[in-house]
């Protein structure tokens, strides 16, 4: 009998695999099987599994004060947000900590409701921001939502993403608080905007003194081959979440924003027992410490890399509808559902994540070895050049 299955609630699309311990970009299952990770749990694993310097910073922290909540002052908070300071958009200076992507966006969600005199949020189309019910109320899907409708916040529309036309409809709109954007969106297959899409979208919001919000927690923090995946467009929004890989695999996230928008939220309308733990926070210092320019530099290298492999491996194989993505960020799109291949993918050693019916995802660890990206790379290719010719007999 497996326990998890007796008694944790069924709301996962579990894998076949049962995984024992990381090391670096590799997963060993409870058999010693190894498996080149390309998922990073859902992008967290940014620096890979068995950090020394994440676990140093963990272990230290919890023989001085494992936990303290935040109406407390401590070394830990103190220090990482002076180093968080030194990583977001110039003037964003003020804070809110929480445990999770989804925590951010409700935090964000709140900031943007009482800095505006306005009513109506925009969102995406293909969006993912979370399923707690604010996050969830801004995101796209139809299988996430259909049963909390009546639940979910009512002024929420969902425009177009890289629809110029659909941009007019905020011009034109006066009730419009905010707008819910991903630089890159993730669940939704790692569609990446034009440029200047996304610049005419912020000259539209800043004309209309409209809030711009970009949820930066899976592109964010190095993932695109920038700190920030709206560095890649020549923006800067007005508030940014940031979650996944900013603890180290610690749950820890951030609403950062300007001090004009932030400071709205008044004591205790938004709090969190745990949010900013000092275990947490240690944990957050040491991935910021890590997260140099030249590592960033190198997950833009290991992209192109990855990405020139792939279409190596794949080209002419015909049910391979587009290979796309930025740094470590990435995505294949298939004419076929994903499904067996993505079985026969972990069968060969290679985990990957997964978007819609038939598109493939890959956030792999940003030090993972180019030989490793690139035998990743082959297998990948391999299992679906052998589901082609099989289907094609």
């Amino acid at each position: 009998m497996n326990y998890e299955d007796e008694y944790i609630a069924n709301t996962y699309q579990r894998l076949p695999v049962n995984i024992k311990r990381g090391e670096g970009s590799y997963l060993y299952d409870v058999n010693g099987k190894t498996y080149i990770d390309m998922m990073s749990g859902y992008g967290v694993a940014i620096l890979g599994y068995s950090n020394r310097k994440i676990r140093d910073a963990v272990c230290n922290q919890m023989d001085i004060l494992p936990i303290a909540h935040a109406s407390e002052y401590t070394e830990a908070r103190d220090k990482f947000v002076k180093k968080l300071s030194g990583i977001v958009p110039e003037g964003f200076n003020k804070f809110y900590l929480g445990n999770t992507g989804a925590e951010a966006i409700e935090a964000a969600i709140k900031v943007v409701k009482k800095s505006s005199k306005k009513h109506k949020l925009v969102a995406m189309n293909n969006s993912y921001h979370g399923k707690t019910l604010g996050a969830l109320s801004i995101t796209h899907s139809n299988k996430y939502r259909k049963y909390f409708d009546d639940i979910l916040i009512k002024n929420v529309e969902f425009i177009g993403y890289n629809n110029e036309e659909d941009l007019e409809k905020i011009r034109k709109d006066e009730d419009i608080a905010a707008v819910f954007f991903e630089p890159v969106q993730g669940e939704g297959g790692i569609n990446i905007p034009d440029r200047e899409y996304v610049r005419h979208l912020r000259e539209i919001t800043e004309e209309k003194n409209i809030i711009l919000v970009a949820d930066e927690i899976q592109s964010g923090l190095g993932r695109t081959g920038k700190m920030w995946a709206h560095q890649n467009f020549d923006i800067k929004p007005d508030i940014i979440t940031i979650g996944k890989g900013i603890g180290g695999g610690i749950p820890l996230s951030v609403t950062a924003g300007k001090s004009e928008y932030m400071d709205n939220l008044e004591k205790g309308e938004q709090s969190s027992t745990t949010g900013g733990n000092p275990i947490a926070c240690a944990a957050g210092s040491s991935v910021i410490d890590q997260l140099t320019p030249e590592l960033i530099q190198e997950v833009q290298r290991k992209g192109e890399l990855l990405r020139k492999s792939l279409h190596d491996g794949l080209d002419n194989i015909k049910i391979v509808r587009e290979i796309r993505g930025l740094g470590l960020m990435n995505a294949i799109e298939l004419r076929v559902k994903f499904l067996p291949i993505l079985m026969d993918m972990i069968n060969h050693g290679v985990l990957s994540l997964y978007s819609g019916l038939n598109i493939i995802r890959l956030l792999p660890p940003y030090l993972m070895g180019d030989d490793d990206l690139e035998k990743a790379s082959s297998i990948i290719s391999e299992t679906i050049k052998t589901y082609y010719n099989e289907v094609n007999k």
